[in-house]
């Protein structure tokens, strides 16, 4: 009986600290444990490739985690107006935001430079300067620690404009009301455009009632879903005051903060595999839509030379002469970078055209 009793107390032993040790591994503990879940907004309507890239995102965050981590993610307008989003994340009404820095410029001008760039850069120097020059840390001392920030998209170039009206030189914007952003805005403010800045979904009917003349949103693809091509006969390229921008994801500070460590590795990835995401499936999405447009009628004018020309100069001028240290700083840097790269990009640049489709 003795013995019998020592074996079953050796049995109840051993189930005990093999439930505990099951209790207690990764494993397991994640799976009774609940998920840590962000609440997410972006300031774009749910049709537009700006949020579908967001919503590629939010999906890799729940898989690369395992389900240890989701994303609630939320549409322009839906928990807070698209303008506030840098806000709402700041105070923690937003956990994070999936936005455009180009949207806080009023608060930090600094961000023109990290939002989007005109034609001095091409897309590889822009994002070789974001990655390899230090770009990612000036963003962040931008922000100082109001949020956390990382990139978590690139597009290309924007379309030039829409417009009702042919514009072959820079005074033909005298008179004309136009929705822009950023420096482009306060270029065309000098030669006699009244500039307005509106969100995606309001600029569109603004062209239908009259409101606007003429306007410049996003790229191809994203323009095709709100219907620019419905409204204005001309598409005007290159778009030379935003040849390509990022889009940002910024966390309030005490959610970063209380973030597991391995966790702010899977954000950190997944954001550097949005990039990839966004870049390449948004570039086929605007290829497509140049030939819907052309399907449907749009007249397509390209921007003369000399424009051109007198369009960078004036960027130049404007970075140039900007009154802010911090833009400075970071206007510095860039130029800086392409003073070293630009000289073998032009070894590189071919001048050949061949039509492999003939």
């Amino acid at each position: 009986m003795r013995k019998k009793g020592v074996l079953v107390g050796l049995i109840v032993l051993a189930i005990f600290v093999l439930g505990s040790a099951i209790g207690t591994s990764p494993v397991f503990a994640a799976s009774k444990d609940k998920p840590i879940v962000w609440k997410v907004q972006t300031p774009w309507p749910q049709a537009l490739w700006q949020h579908k890239a967001a919503v590629i995102w939010a999906k890799d965050i729940e898989t690369l985690s395992g389900g240890r981590m989701k994303i609630d993610l939320y549409s322009s307008g839906e928990l807070v107006p698209a303008f506030e989003i840098y806000d709402s994340v700041r105070v923690g009404t937003l956990d994070a935001g999936h936005t455009w820095s180009g949207y806080s410029i009023g608060k930090f001008p600094a961000l023109t430079l990290v939002a989007a760039t005109p034609a001095f850069f091409d897309l590889l120097g822009y994002y070789t300067w974001m990655y390899a020059w230090g770009g990612k840390e000036l963003w962040q001392e931008i922000y100082g620690d109001s949020v956390v920030v990382m990139p978590v998209g690139m597009l290309w170039a924007e379309g030039g404009g829409w417009a009702n009206k042919k514009i072959q030189k820079l005074t033909d914007f005298k008179g004309l009301k136009y929705r822009t952003v950023l420096i482009w805005g306060q270029i065309l403010s000098e030669v006699g455009a009244s500039v307005v800045t509106l969100p995606a979904g309001d600029i569109v009917p603004s062209l239908q009632r009259g409101t606007l003349d003429a306007a410049e949103f996003s790229t191809p693809v994203t323009d095709l879903a709100l219907g620019f091509h419905e409204v204005a006969k001309y598409y005007y390229s290159p778009g030379l005051h935003q040849i390509a921008g990022f889009t940002e994801l910024i966390i309030n500070p005490k959610k970063w903060a209380a973030l597991p460590d391995n966790l702010k590795e899977i954000v950190k990835g997944a954001s550097d595999d949005a990039l990839a995401h966004a870049l390449t499936h948004w570039i086929v999405a605007d290829c497509k839509a140049i030939k819907k447009y052309k399907d449907y009628g749009t007249e397509f004018i390209k921007f003369p030379d000399e424009m051109q020309q007198e369009i960078l100069e004036k960027f130049v001028d404007k970075y140039n002469n900007y009154k802010n240290p911090m833009f400075q700083k970071i206007w510095k840097s860039q130029k800086e970078f392409l003073k070293l790269y630009t000289p073998y990009m032009d070894l590189q640049k071919v001048t050949a055209k061949v039509d492999v489709n003939k």
